[in-house]
């Protein structure tokens, strides 16, 4: 860990900081909705790896009882430097010696921990540790010089411990009582050292008594604060006064059984604390007027702090889960039946285009908007999960009305009951925008951006399932033919390549309007294209090569108001089952193509045979 932070700091790029507010809401989100433990603090330790690859963030939950460490996440940790850190004995993990110790064991592993970070509930209490390390061998880097390495550390740090504070019962409440019997001395001392004030009040002379501790939370010496009552009430903040004696009067009046309040009061320094007094009027004269009260004094600044930092936070989550799109759902699966929702968001009119009411009455009607085929897939997943998988996750299209087909993507991880019962924690987004997105660039990928056509890429693997049909039998034949653009050279030297490139589209154009479903074509580079006849013979194939050239010479392309004169060479092969292999039969028709160069050009010529 670094003992200070460095003079100068690396500014990170905008767009760093888009990315980690959109991560940190979006987590912040599934926090709020009551994501499991497991699946937040996995995202949190993945999502730091993601930015900065070359460290390793783990999440460890710290059971005292037992003095172990368990894994909270450490998606990137070797399984037996884990099994060494879950069996040391660990009595508190927020300690040099511990500390010492993580160091040692990660040495051995060839790790570097760079940071050690507890994580305390809102309590004070050590609940876990996270930890950054870095391969022994990794080449040295500066992130640790960046502020948006330590605000993202820092962000992970708060979601991890809020993940755990809600995943935890409250425990600053409990209270541990003596056995009966003990001493009224042990127990005014035991008071006493935990950080409580206690305070005897004389109801007839106003006269109070404050124990040393009482005074040490104001910040008083003990001779330095007196005992009179009117000194006690100026220490009050003003406008929480009337409310204390009000309270005071209310249980001197016998109208309540014991006096509470929780108020402001200033302290030596001038600045006010928050605290909670609690007290009993212990003896009281024969009309029932007090004599005597005794209570006790507690600091809850810090308390106070936390739970108006939760509840804001607490604000910001429900706002997030109420406004961030997507459907969260809660479904169980008894043994043996179909299932029903116990719980979905209002983001089900979004994704689904259904009302959360309609899928808690009605679960199967969600079967009706699932992309008819997708719906095998769909089932199949959830088949999947119903025999033991432990993750869910499923991309598939549904047709909603008023807004067509769109793309969603389910993630879940279902939790198997002691009676059988399948329970189902999840998400639903529509991923319709990076969906086209995805399939745009993989268009892209495939595609001859000039034509329109298949690229060499794409056309070859089309060769390679047509060749796998015919080894299968599922066709006899099928005709690959190789088409040159006659002296095309010619004519990007004398009329440029702007209106070669226009000769290509044309030809391309032509070319598209001859095929049929089944066929495929697709440009393998330059002036060469190339032709896939699924079933076609090489009497079907030589007609088609014939309407290919009448259609392209009987279209020629205008330039300037002339035509532009080019011509179109074809060499057919014939590929059948026992061929050697579809590249045998490419260079077939290549060879092919070729003679009919030589014959003169503006022709087709077959392979002399067809599967060499």
């Amino acid at each position: 860990m670094m003992s200070e932070r460095p003079p100068v700091q690396v500014d990170a790029d905008a767009e760093f900081y888009r990315k980690a507010l959109a991560f940190n809401n979006l987590t912040l989100s599934y926090i709020a909705r009551g994501a499991p433990l497991e699946q937040l603090l996995d995202r949190i330790a993945s999502g730091f790896s993601g930015s900065y690859p070359q460290r390793a963030l783990a999440i460890f939950l710290f059971d005292p009882p037992a003095r172990r460490l368990r894994v909270g996440a450490a998606p990137r940790v070797a399984p037996a430097f884990l099994a060494e850190l879950t069996a040391l004995a660990v009595d508190d993990p927020d300690t040099p010696q511990f500390w010492h110790a993580l160091t040692a064991l990660a040495a051995r592993h060839e790790r570097s921990l760079l940071e050690m970070l507890p994580l305390r509930s809102f309590a004070g209490e050590v609940a876990g540790i996270l930890t950054i390390c870095a391969a022994n061998d990794a080449p040295g880097d500066a992130s640790h010089l960046e502020q948006a390495y330590r605000d993202t550390v820092g962000a992970a740090v708060s979601m991890a411990m809020l993940a755990i504070e809600r995943s935890l019962v409250p425990v600053h409440a409990r209270v541990k009582s003596d056995p009966p019997g003990e001493a009224d001395e042990r127990m005014a001392l035991a008071i006493e050292g935990s950080g409580t004030g206690i305070w005897d009040r004389n109801a007839v002379t106003g006269e109070m008594y404050y124990s040393r501790g009482w005074k040490a939370i104001l910040g008083y010496e003990d001779w330095e604060l007196s005992s009179h009552l009117q000194d006690a009430y100026q220490r009050i903040h003003p406008d929480d006064l009337p409310y204390v004696q009000e309270t005071i009067r209310q249980h001197f009046a016998s109208r309540s059984d014991t006096y509470q309040v929780e108020h402001r009061i200033r302290c030596r320094d001038g600045s006010y604390k928050w605290i909670s007094s609690r007290g009993k009027v212990v003896a009281r004269d024969a009309e029932g007027n007090a004599l005597r009260m005794i209570g006790t004094t507690t600091d809850i600044t810090e308390v106070r702090r936390l739970t108006e930092k939760l509840a804001k936070s607490s604000r910001m989550l429900d706002y997030l889960t109420s406004e961030i799109p997507g459907m969260v759902f809660q479904f169980r699966v008894p043994p043996g039946e179909r299932g029903y929702f116990t719980y979905v968001s209002e983001g089900a009119r979004e994704t689904y285009g259904l009302t959360p009411q309609q899928l808690l009455e009605t679960p199967v009607i969600i079967d009706t908007v699932i992309h008819p085929e997708d719906m095998p897939l769909y089932e199949a997943a959830r088949q999947a999960v119903l025999a033991g998988a432990s993750h869910w996750m499923l991309e598939f299209r549904v047709i909603t009305p008023g807004n067509g087909v769109r793309w969603l993507r389910g993630q879940a991880r279902p939790r198997r009951l002691e009676d059988g019962t399948t329970l189902w924690h999840g998400f639903i987004s529509d991923i319709s925008e990076s969906k086209a997105f995805e399939l745009e660039l993989q268009e892209f990928a495939l595609t001859d951006y000039l034509t329109q056509l298949p690229n060499r890429r794409f056309f070859m693997q089309r060769l390679q399932e047509e060749y796998n049909r015919l080894q299968r039998g599922v066709l006899d034949t099928a005709a690959v033919l190789m088409c040159d653009l006659d002296h095309f050279k010619r004519i990007n030297d004398s009329l440029g390549h702007a209106v070669g490139d226009q000769v290509l589209k044309h030809f391309a154009q032509v070319l598209r309007s001859q095929l049929r479903k089944t066929d495929t074509a697709g440009r393998l580079g330059g002036e060469e294209f190339a032709v896939i006849l699924a079933g076609a013979n090489l009497h079907a194939a030589a007609e088609f090569a014939m309407r290919l050239q009448a259609s392209f010479a009987s279209q020629p392309m205008l330039h300037e108001g002339r035509e532009v004169e080019v011509t179109l060479s074809i060499g057919i092969a014939l590929m059948q089952g026992d061929c050697a292999g579809q590249e045998q039969v490419l260079r077939a028709s290549d060879d092919a193509l070729y003679r009919a160069k030589e014959k003169g050009r503006n022709r087709f010529e077959f392979a002399p045979f067809a599967c060499p």
